[in-house]
């Protein structure tokens, strides 16, 4: 499995923005594992400054009903310059993501609540059906899935692996 579609502008990343490794993140803000793993990232991105973190939307809906409008309220949010400070709020709270408590989460990083739900925020649906499709065209079949430096990582996403992983990938 290879990532099919580079790291751009319209991506929202995490570190160092030319940092020479990229690890992209496949994930719904819904899923469990997700979670699970969002420590783990943040621990990596404080001890690698050589590393920076993409992530891409993955709703899947038929398990998670609320991380559809979850993914367009952090994209709207990020219109408003706070993807990531949403992003973590969500992720620290992800057994709350209902419509009344997206607008709580809003309100806490002062935006107006009704920009990031819906009906406002599905003007963000083009970039989270574009995320989930070019997972789908890189054989992303489940969340979360990892990508290092364009290719997939097998196994369990634990932080002794990932580390090492990155540095294998860093040395020239």
């Amino acid at each position: 499995m290879v990532l099919t579609l580079p790291v751009g502008p319209r991506d929202h990343v995490r570190g160092r923005p030319d940092a020479p490794v990229t690890l992209v993140e496949y994930a719904d803000l819904e899923c469990p594992e997700c979670g699970r793993l969002e420590p783990v990232l943040r621990t990596l991105l404080d001890r690698h400054d050589e590393v920076r973190l993409v992530y891409r939307h993955f709703p899947l809906v038929e398990v998670h009903p609320s991380a559809y409008s979850a993914a367009l309220a952090v994209e709207a949010a990020g219109a408003a310059g706070q993807f990531w400070q949403l992003h973590d709020l969500l992720f620290d709270n992800q057994a709350a993501l209902g419509r009344r408590n997206l607008a709580r989460y809003a309100e806490q990083l002062g935006l107006d609540p009704d920009s990031v739900l819906r009906p406002a925020s599905e003007r963000f649906d083009a970039k989270v059906r574009e995320d989930f499709d070019s997972g789908l065209a890189s054989e992303v079949a489940g969340t979360p899935t990892l990508f290092l430096d364009g290719q997939v990582v097998q196994g369990a996403l634990t932080l002794n692996r990932l580390e090492a992983a990155i540095t294998r990938a860093a040395t020239p």
